[in-house]
């Protein structure tokens, strides 16, 4: 019998090794910190976990009765689990990215248990309890997972210096180049993009690309991305606690720098807005170091209070050393005049939102600095494109417009999103939005905030998430919306199924955020 269980035993480690996708997939999307993986266990509670763990358990019991019974089983669970790790996969809105560290987690897994499948070979003594084990390690695989990320940590530990002792290296080589650190608790992706677009007017500029702004996506920049002719370096800084800014600086070293926003994000990681504001001020408080200057949007009041302590261009919608006048917003764009030091600016931009003012303005007070002209910032700021997913038009189906904000998780940017979509009346306008996430003991009433402003500016509410749309409902009640023009679905999925039927030639519809799997609920 010690064949069929050595037999048992491999179709377990195939099983351990391929019910791990689903859980590194939720690892890697809570950034690989077990204590985040934790939280988001908590919440997750599923039948094909509980259908595992029956399987698990009938086949560690039946190795004592009948192996050939276990075999049977144990090879029918481990198809099941097989078969809903590839759907889930398969389904994912942003799959399990296969990166090196991802394999390196796999082989691992592979290791320990081919070590399992030995000790059951030259031990028959112990296979029965090996092939316990074995099924212990499936049905607590999330569990499992976290173990194999415990065991890697020494290793991605010596990896991460390695990397990052490599960036510091190839950035020593750019002794005369510019770096600009831009940090904000939302605003920065988008005014990044902008910046370097300003910049190559005249320079030759290398930006973090995408929406990448930790350590190690920087670190990965500089090695791929950086090329020896380039002059500015424009470093895009995520933080989700204190002191994470302060690493990517002590990396980087910026000379100048941009805070574009402080508000309530990632408050479940910051614990509260005072280290929000703290942590991004940690971008100042280097920039200072290194003797240079920061760009400050001050009207942003936890800013404002603080800038006096830095060397600093403010810049605002309204008054400052650089703002906005004469504006004007419509669904092709925004008209308005940048005054800066004496200078006028008359710009036209191909964006949407006011926002957008604000972080054309950031730009342009760095450009200012730097050199460029008027007709280099002009004409830059007319060639804009918007960020992917922040309040981008599309075509959509049935010949209406779509107004892609997927990316959009902040309060105050949700918020413009609806007065953006609003100004489309008289067209039907359809909001569709999961609510806010990451927002700690502030989500409630923030989502709550979002559902009355959803509201406010559209005709048809589509909220998605049973449980998460409890908020978003409530607030759209208490504007006194008409209930028989609001629905509540479980999924994007299901909700484009409804837009099909709802959407014409005189239909616009926004997507106000796209939650990632690890918040499906």
């Amino acid at each position: 019998m010690s064949i069929v269980l050595t037999a048992l035993s491999a179709a377990l480690a195939v099983c351990v090794c391929i019910t791990l996708t689903r859980c590194l997939h939720m690892l890697q999307l809570n950034s690989y910190f077990n204590s985040r993986y934790f939280d988001y266990l908590k919440g997750e509670f599923t039948f094909i976990s509980v259908l595992s763990a029956f399987f698990g358990i009938i086949t560690a019991a039946l190795c004592f009765v009948s192996p050939v019974a276990a075999l049977i089983v144990g090879i029918i669970a481990s198809c099941v689990r097989i078969w809903y790790a590839v759907i889930t996969h398969k389904g994912a809105k942003k799959r399990l990215v296969f990166t090196a560290r991802v394999k390196r987690m796999y082989l691992t897994a592979a290791v320990l248990s081919i070590i399992l499948i030995l000790l059951g070979v030259f031990l028959p003594s112990f296979q029965t309890l090996i092939i316990c084990v074995q099924s212990v390690l499936i049905i607590f695989s999330p569990f499992t997972a976290m173990l194999i990320n415990l065991i890697n940590a020494p290793l991605e530990g010596a990896f991460r210096r390695y990397y990052i002792n490599d960036a510091k290296k190839i950035l020593k080589t750019h002794n005369k180049m510019t770096v600009i650190g831009l940090t904000g608790s939302y605003g920065k992706t988008s005014t990044k993009h902008i910046l370097a677009r300003m910049l190559s007017e005249k320079y030759n500029v290398c930006a973090t690309p995408g929406g990448i702004n930790t350590p190690l996506g920087i670190v990965r920049t500089i090695r791929e991305n950086l090329k020896p002719a380039d002059e500015i370096f424009i470093v895009e800084m995520g933080a989700k606690k204190l002191y994470d800014i302060d690493e990517i600086c002590r990396l980087v070293n910026p000379d100048m720098g941009i805070i574009t926003s402080v508000g309530p994000q990632h408050l479940n990681t910051f614990g509260s807005i005072e280290n929000v504001q703290k942590t991004k001020f940690e971008l100042a408080d280097s920039v200072k170091k290194n003797g240079g200057k920061m760009y400050l949007n001050t009207d942003n009041q936890l800013i404002a209070d603080k800038a006096k302590n830095y060397d600093h261009i403010s810049y605002s919608a309204k008054t400052g050393d650089v703002y906005a006048d004469n504006i004007r917003c419509s669904k092709s764009g925004l008209e308005f005049d940048i005054v800066a030091n004496n200078r006028v600016i008359p710009v036209r931009a191909p964006l949407l939102g006011m926002h957008n003012v604000l972080n054309i303005l950031a730009a342009t007070a760095v450009a200012i600095d730097l050199g460029l002209s008027d007709t280099d910032i002009k004409y830059a700021i007319s060639k804009l494109k918007p960020t992917e997913h922040r309040l981008e038009l599309k075509p959509f189906v049935a010949g209406s417009v779509l107004i892609d904000d997927a990316y959009n998780a902040n309060p105050e940017g949700s918020k413009e999103a609806m007065r953006v979509i609003g100004s489309f009346a008289p067209m039907k306008r359809i909001v569709v939005t999961p609510g806010l996430v990451e927002l700690g003991e502030k989500e409630y009433e923030c989502n709550k905030q979002l559902g009355f402003a959803a509201a406010e500016n559209a005709d048809e509410l589509i909220f998605v998430g049973e449980k998460r749309s409890v908020p978003l409902v409530e607030g759209a009640e208490e504007y006194g919306f008409d209930k028989q023009h609001m629905t509540v679905v479980k999924t994007f999925k299901d909700a484009y199924c409804l837009l099909v039927n709802m959407c014409d030639k005189n239909t616009v519809v926004i997507f106000e955020n796209d939650l990632p799997d690890n918040y499906a609920k």
